[in-house]
């Protein structure tokens, strides 16, 4: 007999194990879930819950966990981890899909990650009728690869930086996951940081980025320059910059960042820097 349920935050520690078993093998990886059972169940506690509701949803069979699936929800978007299918069974998945759905709030939009070799999550794609978005490079750069810059010419961002930010935002990223305004409210965390590289008030390019210390690293969420900047090598300056100042925070030890696969001068740029592969994610979305 199959269940299904809302977990309770008290049975995260049982869903983070299920989530670090799976993450491991490339046939059931979802992108940025991790495999640390332990990390997952601090992910879990910070970004899932709603008072003693976990944002976690689970089919049971013989009491054990068969399918997960979360959602980390943010401005009427929702970003799943998962799902995940210890079984692979497409029709016990669909009805754990519509128990989840059908008790979260309004909701614009819903961001997928499946990995390349996940073929089961990408056929379950279909089913659900998402559209696929793009193909990614999920890259890391260990500390002890890079070489810092000795000069620093970007600072912190300011909020009369706004709307050269916004725009140069928009036309780099035009269907991001996070709007210009957004990126500025996350910055409220105090490990959320947004730097700008300028010259005369003017911004030519930013980076934008969030460490996390517990983890020991960094997530690169974007970097960009201005279009009528771009050709004079502020990119990989910006770039350098930027990791120079992650890599002051004695606690980071990598720095991870996704670009799109087709982004031939971003990939060369980051594989010349010290990037490498980790892995390949095909991101979907599905409008609500």
């Amino acid at each position: 007999m199959t269940t299904f349920e809302q977990l309770t935050i008290d049975q995260l520690d049982e869903a983070a194990a299920f989530i670090a078993a799976l993450n491991t093998n490339k046939k059931f990886h979802i992108g940025y879930c991790g495999t640390d059972k332990a990390d997952i169940l601090r992910d879990l506690l910070e970004d899932f819950t709603e008072g003693d509701q976990a944002i976690i949803f689970v089919s049971r069979s013989a009491n054990e966990i068969t399918e997960l699936v979360g959602f980390d929800i943010y401005d009427g978007i929702a970003e799943v981890w998962g799902p995940f299918s210890s079984g692979q069974n497409i029709e016990r998945q669909l009805k754990l899909w519509h128990f989840a759905t059908a008790r979260l709030g309004p909701l614009k939009e819903i961001l997928f990650f499946i990995n390349e070799e996940n073929s089961f999550q990408q056929k379950f794609m279909e089913t659900l009728h998402s559209k696929k978005s793009g193909e990614h490079l999920y890259l890391r750069l260990t500390k002890e690869t890079f070489q810092p810059v000795e000069a620093i010419l970007s600072e912190p961002y300011n909020e009369q930086d706004f709307p050269q930010f916004a725009a140069i935002h928009s036309h780099a990223f035009p269907n991001a996951y996070y709007p210009a305004e957004t990126i500025t409210e996350k910055l409220q965390h105090n490990q959320h940081q947004l730097i700008v590289l300028k010259e005369n008030q003017s911004v030519k390019g930013y980076a934008y980025f969030e460490m996390d210390d517990a983890l020991h690293s960094t997530h690169l969420e974007f970097i960009a320059i201005a279009p009528e900047y771009r050709g004079q090598g502020l990119g990989k300056q910006l770039l350098n910059e930027a990791l120079t100042i992650i890599f002051l925070n004695e606690a980071i030890t990598q720095v991870t960042l996704t670009v799109n696969n087709t982004n031939a001068e971003a990939n060369s740029l980051y594989y010349k820097t010290g990037f490498h592969k980790r892995d390949a994610l095909w991101s979907y979305i599905l409008q609500v």
